[in-house]
């Protein structure tokens, strides 16, 4: 049985070029892209969607800019976290910062996309601030901390994922 995409076919995700030393670190990998230490993820997808969260639990956004790289939503799609696709966080995490059930509505899938983009730019760019912050050279302490920090914010994640999943019933018996 194939499941039914969350998004338009053809949906991007963009991410500031900028970060892409970062990304790449969190994959285990030096600048050069030669594996390098432990990889906390093996795909770019991971990388932002923490990059995402982050933004979120920090409520700290940016624009993507010009100097961008993509992954398409199809990617996040087909990869999994326990049960539920990646995908999925393109849509938890701007309804949560945003709390507006409206963002689901067809018509604005594309200011749903850019905010969850807009999310892990702020994420990137709050964790290079931290890193050079840091007297942890590897940045290991810091990734570290705001994992910490996101299992954490986690049941408050869910809790604001309960309480749009509540109002989406109210809306719909009214």
């Amino acid at each position: 049985m194939s499941q039914q995409s969350l998004f338009t076919a053809g949906k991007t995700i963009y991410w500031p070029a900028e970060f892409a030393d970062l990304v790449s670190m969190l994959k285990g990998q030096d600048s050069l892209g030669k594996p390098s230490h432990p990889a906390l993820y093996s795909f770019n997808t991971g990388a932002i969607v923490l990059a995402a969260i982050i933004g979120l639990i920090h409520d700290r956004e940016r624009d993507v800019g010009p100097q961008r790289l993509e992954i398409s939503v199809d990617i996040f799609e087909r990869q999994k976290l326990v049960n539920s696709s990646l995908a999925s966080f393109i849509l938890l995490i701007p309804l949560i910062g945003t709390n507006d059930l409206e963002l689901l509505r067809p018509e604005r899938e594309d200011e749903l996309l850019g905010k969850f983009q807009r999310y892990a730019a702020g994420g990137l760019e709050y964790l290079r601030s931290a890193m050079s912050r840091s007297s942890d050279s590897t940045g290991f302490a810091v990734i570290r901390a705001e994992i910490e920090k996101a299992m954490m914010a986690t049941p408050r994640i869910i809790q604001a994922a309960r309480r749009l999943a509540e109002e989406e019933e109210e809306d719909i018996r009214i």
